[in-house]
């Protein structure tokens, strides 16, 4: 059990229960940022990235839970979290192409499962103990690293100004 606060009042939780209702807050978060039509697609992984870089108690729970319940639970968990990100990720890639912000002489595919997969080790503490090292550095890190990579001059450009 896991406590947790609630309109001032501590409330017993699963674990199983805390983590389905946190990435559900983010899924929305991330559903609302993607649905802002004059938004481009820059401007959509930097508000995400923002977002993710205060969030740090979505660390990836491991398995080592109570039996073999957990362990599915867990198992499932991150299977939907891997598919949910690759979707947007992949979305966000070819939006970027035609605003041509994103280099056109990549998969989205592979794009989409990289970056789902580094986001979500960001948020497994056995690669990166948060004790030992900033989660907002590595989110900048990482969102930096992505964006330079995948980027178009123009939106390398246009990230050097966001970044100021």
């Amino acid at each position: 059990m896991r406590q947790e606060s609630f309109k001032n009042k501590i409330v017993e939780s699963k674990p199983e229960i805390v983590l389905v209702n946190k990435w559900q807050q983010m899924e929305f978060f991330v559903e609302k940022v993607f649905a802002q039509p004059d938004m481009n697609a820059i401007d959509m992984l930097f508000q995400i990235s923002q977002h993710l870089k205060n969030h740090q108690e979505l660390h990836y729970v491991n398995s080592q839970g109570d039996g073999e319940y957990l362990k599915r639970f867990y198992a499932d968990d991150l299977s939907h979290r891997i598919t949910f990100a690759s979707k947007k990720i992949a979305h966000n890639f070819i939006l970027g192409q035609k605003q041509e912000l994103y280099r056109n002489d990549i998969s989205s595919e592979i794009v989409a499962r990289s970056y789902a997969k580094r986001v979500l080790d960001l948020h497994n503490p056995k690669i990166f103990p948060p004790q030992n090292l900033s989660h907002k550095l590595i989110s900048l890190f990482m969102f930096e690293s992505v964006i330079r990579s995948l980027s178009t001059p123009c939106g390398i450009k246009y990230f050097e100004k966001l970044k100021d």
